[in-house]
C-alpha cells in the first residue's frame, strides 16, 4: 500500500490529509467550503486514490489544505521508486475544458493559463485555486500545468480537478523498479 500523511500549516492555519494511491476513489473532505469538498471528492476518484482531509478554520485554510494533500501525496511516493513520473489528461465538461500535465519530478512548478468570470463558484472563492495549487505543488514536489477555457465557471473549475486526478493517476502508476530519472534520484 502506498499511503502518506501530511500536516499542512500556512501562517496560522493548520490542515492534515492522507493519501492512499492504491485506493478505490473514496473521499472524506472536510474543506470548509462545501464546493472545495465536492472538487476534492471529484479529484479523488478520478485519481482512483483514497483521500481524507480535514482543514480547521482560518483565513489560510485552502493553501494549509493543498499543502498538506500536497505532503501525502510526495509521502506516499517515497523515494518515487518505478512509477511512471509524468501524467496528463483533458477533461471536457460541457463548454469547458482543461488539460493538465505533471510531473513528479522532485522541483516544485505551476503555471495556470485560463481565467474565470466570476468570483465565486457558491462558497469558494475562485482566486484561492491558484494559491491551492501552488501549496499542493510544494508540497508534492512536482511540476504542474494547467491551461482551461470555457463559459462556465463551475464546469470550468470540475474539469480542473478531475484531469488533475487523472493526471496523478497516470504519473503515479508503476512501470517498473527504477527511479525514473536519468540522474538515479528525484
Amino acid at each position: 500500500m502506498r499511503k502518506g500523511k501530511g500536516d499542512g500549516l500556512f501562517r496560522e492555519s493548520r490542515a492534515v490529509a492522507e493519501v492512499e494511491l492504491d485506493g478505490s476513489g473514496s473521499a472524506q473532505v472536510s474543506s470548509g467550503s462545501a464546493f472545495l469538498d465536492h472538487m476534492l471528492t471529484a479529484l479523488a476518484r478520478t485519481a482512483s486514490m483514497d483521500l481524507t482531509a480535514h482543514a480547521d478554520p482560518g483565513f489560510w485554510k485552502t493553501e494549509a489544505l493543498g499543502s498538506a494533500i500536497g505532503l501525502a501525496l510526495d509521502r506516499s511516493l517515497g523515494e518515487r521508486r518505478g512509477i511512471r513520473r509524468y501524467g496528463s489528461a483533458s477533461v471536457p465538461m460541457d463548454e469547458a475544458l482543461a488539460d493538465v500535465a505533471l510531473d513528479f519530478s522532485g522541483r516544485s512548478y505551476l503555471v495556470m493559463a485560463g481565467e474565470f468570470r466570476g468570483e465565486r463558484i457558491g462558497d469558494y472563492d475562485v482566486q484561492l485555486l491558484q494559491p491551492f495549487l501552488e501549496a499542493l505543488t510544494v508540497g508534492a514536489r512536482l511540476t504542474l500545468h494547467v491551461r482551461f477555457y470555457g463559459e462556465n465557471d463551475h464546469h470550468k473549475m470540475e474539469s480542473i480537478f478531475k484531469a488533475l486526478g487523472f493526471a496523478i493517476r497516470e504519473a503515479v502508476a508503476i512501470e517498473g523498479t527504477a527511479i525514473p530519472s536519468t540522474k538515479g534520484v528525484i
